[in-house]
């Protein structure tokens, strides 16, 4: 009976195809790509709804004026209309339309036109029609994109070589305008290569992103993206002395500990966790804090408090990771006043004892997640042989620094919230 399976794929992987099965077989081929046309069309339909909603609210709060009202309902009514069409006839969406050659260069054009006549509402509208285009574009198209959005040198950074196009729109005093530019940094930066085209001639984009961060509601939408800014760039090592020397780690902490008692939005708790994480990877921030041994023992003594708090099982891995940097031998005196080690084996004892109803999402696969990390990290290498004073770590390697910006698949996540028109 066990060979019978095998036997029977032998014989049917030897057998002809009947022309039914060949029709069937072309039919469900076809309905998968209709199926897929009409999956990316409502994905479409839905971004440019966002961006029809935040020009109403714009228009609703006096923010922006109706004199171009006409040109905007006309270019809505065609973008709307292309993806009708697709719909009712059911043909498949060529994709390269969204991001020819012709469309990207209208873009640009547009933008420098509006920058140079101070023209906000119209520097806006741009830049959320790339933004929008980047949102309806499929997963595995998004490297493309951002590389064409690079290879059109959008902000004018590789030709005029200077920062001076990007920095002159982040410093405009107006709150829209803020949200649309930093929504599209956070685009450019979620490859290497866009990150390269971001602080290739200094990193004076990185710390305007950190002003406007800091001028913003805890949890609010631009500070949102303001983080995934800083948390996409930081996967490069020369921008980390830069979020080190502005102050990121005492901001990062300050967010987590006051997420205990306040509301704050996930994704600023998850994504600012993970930047923390790669800031304190980094060798120039580790040597900082072994000359600075207050800093360390505040920083240290901040994560630690943070461990049996509720917080989503994301951030706590992020802390964790943080904590695996700081368990280092040139740290011991700071892992000594801490009492580190027995702090960390208390945590492991009160997670394990939680119970399931106590966590959100799959309480079940964060508990082992979690627990297997602390087994990673901070597992003694080998006890018999410790003739030291304090534990010796398992530690993460170079690469692991943490990309909260892919999925699972390694595709691009371009950040898109809800409350974005609220």
């Amino acid at each position: 009976m066990e060979e019978f399976p095998r036997l029977y794929r032998f014989f049917d992987a030897d057998s002809d195809k009947t022309a039914r099965e060949k029709r069937v077989e072309k039919e469900m081929k076809l309905l998968q790509s209709k199926h897929s046309s009409v999956l990316n069309s409502a994905r479409q339909i839905f971004s440019i709804a966002i961006n029809c909603l935040q020009h109403l609210h714009n228009l609703k709060d006096g923010n922006v004026s109706q004199d171009n009202l006409g040109e905007s309902i006309e270019n809505y009514k065609i973008q709307l209309g292309k993806y009708h069409k697709i719909l009712l006839s059911e043909i498949k969406s060529e994709k390269s339309e969204l991001f020819s050659e012709t469309v990207m260069q209208e873009h640009k054009i547009k933008l420098i036109k509006a920058k140079d006549e101070k023209n906000v509402e119209n520097i806006i509208e741009v830049l959320l029609s790339l933004r929008v285009n980047a949102l309806q574009i499929s997963p595995e198209q998004r490297r493309s994109l951002v590389a064409e959005l690079i290879r059109n040198d959008i902000f004018q950074i590789s030709k005029e070589g200077t920062n001076s196009f990007v920095l002159e729109l982040l410093d405009i005093a107006s709150h829209a305008l803020k949200h649309a530019i930093c929504a599209l940094i956070s685009v450019i930066a979620s490859t290497p290569q866009g990150v390269e085209y971001l602080i290739q001639i200094d990193m004076e984009i990185i710390r305007r992103t950190i002003e406007i961060l800091k001028d913003q509601e805890d949890g609010s939408v631009t500070q949102r993206f303001c983080i995934a800014i800083l948390q996409k760039t930081s996967v490069k090592e020369q921008v980390i002395p830069v979020l080190v020397e502005n102050g990121m780690i005492d901001w990062i902490l300050n967010l987590l500990l006051k997420s205990i008692k306040h509301e704050i939005h996930i994704f600023s708790r998850d994504f600012s966790s993970a930047l923390l994480a790669n800031i304190l990877h980094c060798g120039t921030t580790l040597e900082k804090l072994e000359e600075d041994s207050d800093l360390t023992k505040d920083i240290m003594t901040k994560l630690l408090s943070l461990l049996k708090e509720n917080i989503p099982s994301t951030v706590l891995m992020h802390i964790l990771i943080c904590l695996s940097y700081l368990s280092k031998e040139r740290f011991s005196q700071q892992i000594e006043y801490c009492d580190f080690v027995n702090k960390i084996s208390d945590f492991v004892e009160y997670y394990n004892s939680l119970s399931t109803s106590e966590n959100d999402g799959n309480p079940e696969v964060d508990r082992k997640t979690v627990l297997d990390l602390c087994a990673h990290m901070f597992h003694p290498k080998d006890v018999s042989n410790d003739v030291s004073q304090t534990m010796e770590y398992n530690e993460m390697k170079c690469e692991d620094r943490i990309k909260e910006f892919e999925n699972a698949e390694g595709d691009l996540i371009f950040e898109c919230f809800q409350d974005e028109v609220s």
